[in-house]
């Protein structure tokens, strides 16, 4: 996520509080999400996969069980430390600060066969969005999976609507719709890129 929008300080003032400000420990909603967003995977395992806004690594722990090699990242000092910490057992997830999407690994060049973007595009504004966008389905080998899973309900740090939010990155050329659950709660689609040379 990038500093203009919601500020570093504000998620530092947050993991001040707690560390886990979000309570993927003890919440049915966090609890249930990673269940169905784990199960909507394609694929038993991945070679490579990218969680940008990794938060305090909940998800990221899950991800390591299932792919080769992962990248996780977020702009918050104390996320990073305390995903750090708990993927510590993991020698093929590597966590990193970045700032998004400044700072979007690899260039946006193929590199991930899955991107997963779980409660991070509605701190974007609007031409944020459309580099991740674009950043996303370009970091993507071909016929990798792209997965976007976002709370629905309004809140104060909002600044895109969760359905626009899925509605843009619909709309690519380049990905083709493999799945999609929606609640009161949430929203989580499913995409994946095209092969080389494959016609939208």
């Amino acid at each position: 996520m990038t500093t203009p929008v919601t500020t570093a300080e504000h998620f530092r003032s947050l993991y001040a509080t707690s560390a886990d400000p979000w309570h993927t420990a003890d919440s049915w909603y966090e609890q249930r999400k990673l269940s169905i967003l784990l199960a909507v995977l394609p694929k038993s395992r991945f070679s490579s996969v990218y969680e940008p806004g990794c938060g305090n690594g909940a998800l990221t722990l899950a991800l390591a069980g299932r792919c080769e090699r992962l990248l996780a990242s977020d702009f918050c000092d104390e996320a990073v430390r305390l995903t750090k910490e708990r993927v510590s057992a993991h020698y093929h997830v590597q966590i990193s600060r970045e700032s998004l999407p400044e700072q979007w690994p690899s260039g946006g060049e193929p590199a991930f066969e899955l991107i997963v973007l779980s409660e991070l595009c509605y701190y974007l504004d609007h031409e944020q969005l459309r580099l991740t966008v674009s950043l996303s389905v370009g970091s993507l080998l071909p016929l990798g999976h792209l997965l976007a899973c976002h709370w629905k309900r309004p809140f104060d740090d909002r600044q895109q609507d969760t359905a626009a939010i899925h509605t843009r990155f619909a709309a690519h050329a380049e990905l083709r719709a493999c799945a999609h659950y929606e609640d009161e709660e949430f929203r989580l689609d499913l995409w994946q890129k095209r092969g080389t040379g494959e016609a939208a």
